[in-house]
């Protein structure tokens, strides 16, 4: 049995990450954002990503088809990366320690 996204980075709770979005429609960028991760959920059967900062608010980002959604090996964690081409949306979270 393959590992769902939340299964994967469930290990990461607690730790520090850094959130943000590209549009690439040329509107104004996101700088990232530092949080601590409180928990990651599925959503929506799988085809969304929940990302909380605490309690109540998240972010929630699109699991999209083989190779758009990804995850980066980074020094002391990872880099969750999903490229929502049709919205122009690029999702970067990246996360330390694990």
């Amino acid at each position: 049995m393959t590992e769902t996204w939340a299964e994967r980075l469930r290990p990461y709770a607690g730790s520090s990450m850094s959130l943000w979005i590209e549009d690439r429609s040329g509107e104004r960028q996101t700088k990232p954002r530092p949080y601590t991760l409180y928990k990651v959920e599925s959503a929506d059967e799988g085809k969304q990503l929940l990302f909380y900062i605490n309690k109540s608010q998240y972010l929630s980002v699109p699991i999209l088809d083989e190779g758009q959604t990804i995850l980066e090996p980074r020094p002391g964690g990872v880099c969750f990366v999903s490229h929502d081409d049709a919205a122009q949306l690029h999702y970067w979270v990246e996360l330390k320690g694990g």
